[in-house]
């Protein structure tokens, strides 16, 4: 790289800003980020790491790796928007640090730094790195996976004992992986390895994957809390494991159907804005050279890379149950692969991409256009023109990494330009991720929450407080405490069949329990107000938001 220090320094602290600021600037969003800030809250105030509560019932649909992080730092720095995401974007830090150490001892320094800002910047990596789910986590521990079989199997100049070290690096991924988000975490890569096996003969490398040591460490990360959540709770195996892993995998039970070909544009859009340099994989002479890159390795690393992206989108295109979250893993693999092409590719190839890469802020700031078509019951004109104000600066902050981008490769500095453009992509997605926060109102409770106990100075978290007819997901974190539901399950009804006594399977036992009462309080959205006016209940009307609507009841009928 050319570029001075101070540049490298400034380029370095607008990378670290971009990346960190729409996990504090944002409110918590309903269903995943709520869901997990609560059980992570609920753990912080139980004390309990065993047994993960949602709303105060047993919750198993995931393992409690991430809950268990974001618990101790709510402990240590209480709960609020940036604790509660806290853990993805440390997870997405440390795949950014797995990948430049892959680049790094695989090829050189400059695919190190191409491959981990490229990473960076992908849209799909850098957006997920701000959302608080699971996914993160586990791309996290199963890149570490990856990183650790790619130099556990060897690589010229490595000693032993580090070849050794980054294969039981390897097996500690897998465990932990388990613990972000289960089975999968395991069976991916093992299914990765076996195939390259098949494909490539190399039947040696079974001798190299330290069989008495690397179960060992398995053993000890992975196993201690399903024996200890089984012991407690003898439901939980046959509902983690059968019907979260296999029930949902064969079924549509989960309602999370797709068509065959539901990630394709999810990978073209995700993968932004490196996509098109995709396509020169397809070309001898890109393999090629991807392969001289990373010739150093044991393995063949472009077939390992390659295969790790393909079976990833493969098993979660035969799902029955897809989200768009769950071929993250795939993009640390893809920057590997994408690293050699970016920087060894001609300049007419490198600035057509940066053509193609154009429609990025095309799209952002003509998408401002069509706002009047996002107008609707939930999200109001004010905050449909107030979000296309961040799109459009993202947009211009998009055009100003091709425009930079271009001028340095018109200087011979292609690695200058790979480097600017990646920062000053995460600054534009920064900003546009950020702008998501002008629809709050309409995505989180966070504002219902805050009107709430502005009017209700005198409540207390021992009042009765009541769902009825919906699951606020954002409700209880903000709120601070769990709530009675009332005639709705969804994903509890695992628990509210283990501790029936916590929920109102029925409208008309809730209506008795209100009428007895002397303060109680409840959320409901507006359709289902007429339930309480035919059951003759007596309320009041305390907080609404676009959505939703928190009654009171104080004092005998």
């Amino acid at each position: 790289m050319k570029f001075p220090r101070l540049v490298l320094a400034l380029l370095a602290a607008i990378f670290l800003a971009a990346w960190v600021i729409p996990s504090v600037t944002r409110t918590l969003v309903r269903p995943d980020e709520g869901r997990y800030a609560e059980i992570a809250r609920e753990m912080a105030a139980s004390g309990d790491f065993v047994t993960p509560r949602l709303n105060d019932l047993k919750y198993f649909e995931k393992p409690p790796l991430q809950y268990w992080a974001t618990a101790l730092a709510i402990k240590g720095f209480g709960l609020n928007d940036f604790t509660a995401r806290a853990w993805p974007l440390v997870a997405g830090v440390f795949g950014l640090l797995l990948t430049w150490l892959a680049g790094r001892a695989l090829a050189s320094r400059d695919v190190a730094w191409v491959a981990a800002s490229a990473l960076g910047a992908m849209c799909y990596y850098f957006f997920i790195a701000h959302i608080n789910t699971l996914d993160m986590g586990l791309t996290a521990f199963m890149t570490l996976t990856l990183v650790g079989m790619l130099r556990g199997f060897g690589i010229e100049g490595q000693s032993s004992a580090t070849t050794r070290r980054w294969m039981l690096a390897a097996w500690a991924g897998a465990a932990l992986a388990f613990l972000s988000k289960g089975l999968i975490g395991i069976v991916l890569p093992g299914a990765i390895f076996v195939l390259y096996l098949l494909i490539s003969r190399q039947w040696s490398l079974l001798r190299r994957l330290e069989w008495w040591r690397g179960p060992l460490v398995f053993s000890l990360i992975a196993l201690p809390w399903p024996l200890l959540v089984q012991s407690r709770n003898p439901e939980w195996a046959n509902f983690f494991f059968i019907y979260e892993h296999f029930e949902r995998f064969a079924s549509e039970e989960h309602d999370r159907p797709g068509a065959l070909l539901y990630f394709v544009p999810l990978v073209i859009i995700g993968l932004m804005p490196w996509t098109p340099a995709l396509l020169k994989l397809l070309n001898r002479r890109s393999w090629h050279r991807a392969s001289t890159t990373f010739a150093r390795a044991t393995l063949n690393v472009p077939l390992f890379l390659t295969l790790w992206c393909l079976f990833i989108f493969t098993f979660f295109s035969l799902s029955k149950s897809k989200l768009p979250s769950y071929l993250l893993p795939i993009t640390p693999a893809a920057a590997l692969l994408l690293a050699p092409i970016l920087i060894e590719s001609s300049p007419r190839a490198f600035r057509r991409l940066l053509l193609l890469f154009a429609s990025v802020p095309v799209l952002l700031l003509f998408a401002p256009l069509a706002r009047s078509s996002f107008v609707n019951d939930v999200y109001t004109r004010g905050m449909v023109e107030h979000f296309a104000l961040y799109l459009i600066v993202a947009g211009v902050v998009f055009a100003g990494a091709i425009a930079t981008a271009w001028r340095l490769e018109g200087c011979g500095r292609r690695l200058d330009a790979l480097i600017a453009t990646a920062v000053l992509a995460t600054l534009g997605g920064s900003i546009a991720a950020s702008g998501y926060e002008t629809l709050a109102a309409s995505t989180s409770s966070k504002q219902l929450v805050h009107d709430f106990r502005s009017v209700e100075p005198d409540y207390r978290d021992a009042d009765p407080f009541f769902s009825v007819g919906l699951f606020e997901q954002t409700l209880q974190p903000y709120l601070g405490r769990s709530t009675t539901l009332v005639d709705f399950l969804d994903e509890l009804g695992l628990g509210a069949a283990a501790e029936p006594d916590k929920v109102r399977f029925n409208f008309a036992d809730f209506a008795d329990e209100w009428n007895a009462l002397d303060r109680a309080y409840a959320i409901t959205d507006f359709d289902q107000l007429p339930r309480f006016d035919l059951a003759g209940l007596d309320y009041r009307v305390v907080a609404v938001d676009l959505r939703r609507v928190i009654i009171a009841r104080h004092g005998p009928r």
